[in-house]
């Protein structure tokens, strides 16, 4: 993403941008949450998994259809030509995806996730090789496309090497469609959810234009960066695990409250530091070009570290089989997001961002509280398990804005990033040593470090 940012236009993002929220939207329509069926289920037999990977295979060429007739439509909504022939090369990426959806939730199933980061990380140099050297080749907005398309076709390709499981032609169409009622509503959540977090791009796209969408969307991948790669990594884990644990709701609480203490141990720090330098983090890293981001990104930091925690709760619906739940919050949740994006529009980027963080602020109470009623966990019971790395992050942010007032208020971005990173963190591990060893010593165990220490001293 950093050197494509410094090889593209701002606009290039932005064109993408817009055609990307109609893929993302379209793409719902091709799983149904049948994946997250698999994995819920506690038997499950050929006739299913064969019936699901045909019925996938079938949304999937449906859904690649209808993108492919309905650009017209949506080149007349945006007002933007040039996003025709994107949306109809991404439709080809719907067949290929659908492909594999059986493939990696059994790995999931079986927790084969040293496999499954095998298969990504691979995917992800090889998307990031085509999309650079697209780049570099002049293909400007294309080159995220093509990207995009490789990584889908070698996930895609992977999946079949390691996965050992082959779809029957013959199979009863009745045990795929049991798993329904289950997937519809999270199906419908998930469109709820898309709708909720992409409205933004969808309204900006359509009123501010390709280059302020550019930024916009720039500034929420980054946001995004700790629920990616942190939070739905873990929920990945947490998913199958808590199947498992759907019958003793008292490990059930324990385990939840151990994951998202950690989460926001790893979060926390990001989002806070970000905050912190988030102007020369742009300059320094984008390239002057990219300078409007910095504001958005200040905005949106302490969203990516409410939704770093809140996107766990999805993991406890999934669970407890009650994706009906989890579908009427999505009715209401959504509303209130489109809302108040549609108000925060007249202040530009700057507004809608402001206005996302507001909605994500005043929901969070609810967005907890109903999940945990399923596991009879008190909301009081999460701030002990969030406080701390919240306290740590918050005074790591105010001794960096200390450094760039009083030693840093000169200096150019290097300098500052130079300066305050290592700084923040070592105050952020200084105060959770002293207030959260607990936590503190779970993730050094996590990363084995101790025991790397322990077989060191061994040697000598």
């Amino acid at each position: 993403m950093i050197i494509l940012a410094r090889l593209l236009l701002p606009s290039d993002f932005g064109l993408v941008g817009m055609a990307t929220v109609v893929t993302g939207f379209v793409m719902l329509f091709t799983d149904l949450g049948t994946a997250a069926a698999i994995i819920q289920r506690q038997k499950i037999s050929e006739d299913f998994l064969s019936g699901i990977f045909w019925m996938n295979l079938l949304f999937g060429f449906f859904a690649g259809c209808a993108l492919y007739m309905a650009a017209p439509l949506i080149v007349m909504f945006y007002q933007e030509p040039r996003v025709l022939p994107m949306l109809r090369f991404f439709a080809i990426t719907f067949l290929i995806s659908e492909t594999a959806i059986v493939q990696k939730a059994l790995l999931e199933r079986q927790l084969a996730f040293r496999t499954l980061a095998k298969v990504e990380i691979a995917a992800s140099l090889a998307g990031a090789a085509i999309g650079i050297g697209s780049a570099l080749g002049g293909a400007g907005a294309w080159s995220l496309v093509y990207q995009t398309l490789a990584l889908t076709t070698v996930t895609a390709v992977l999946l079949w090497v390691f996965s050992t499981w082959r779809p029957m032609v013959s199979f009863q169409w009745s045990e795929a469609t049991s798993a329904l009622r289950y997937s519809l509503n999270l199906a419908g959540f998930n469109i709820l959810n898309y709708f909720s977090r992409n409205v933004d791009n969808l309204l900006v796209g359509r009123y501010l234009g390709s280059q302020p969408l550019g930024y916009y969307t720039l500034a929420y991948r980054i946001m995004l960066y700790p629920l990616q790669n942190i939070s739905q990594v873990i929920g990945r884990v947490m998913f199958p695990s808590f199947a498992l644990m759907q019958d003793d709701p008292a490990r059930f609480r324990r385990v939840y409250l151990k994951a998202v203490g950690l989460i926001a141990l790893i979060t926390c720090p990001l989002m806070f530091g970000l905050m912190g330098v988030a102007d020369s983090f742009v300059v320094f890293v984008l390239g002057d070009q990219w300078m409007p981001v910095a504001d958005v990104l200040i905005i949106l930091a302490p969203v990516g570290m409410i939704q770093s925690i809140i996107t766990t709760v999805g993991t406890i619906y999934q669970s407890m089989g009650r994706t009906e739940w989890l579908f009427r919050w999505g009715v209401v949740s959504t509303s209130l997001a489109i809302l108040s994006i549609v108000i925060g529009l007249r202040w530009g980027i700057v507004g809608v961002a402001s206005a996302y963080a507001i909605i994500t602020i005043i929901l969070a109470y609810p967005n907890f509280a109903i999940p945990f009623k399923l596991i009879g966990l008190p909301i009081s019971h999460l701030i002990p398990a969030l406080w701390q790395p919240f306290v740590s992050g918050a005074l790591m942010l105010i001794a960096i804005i200390g450094l760039r007032v009083t030693l840093l208020s000169h200096a150019n971005s290097l300098w500052v990033l130079l300066i305050t990173v290592p700084t923040g963190a070592l105050v952020y591990l200084l105060v959770n040593f002293l207030i959260n060893r607990e936590q503190l010593r779970n993730i050094l165990e996590i990363t084995g470090i101790p025991l790397w220490i322990a077989r060191h001293q061994q040697k000598y």
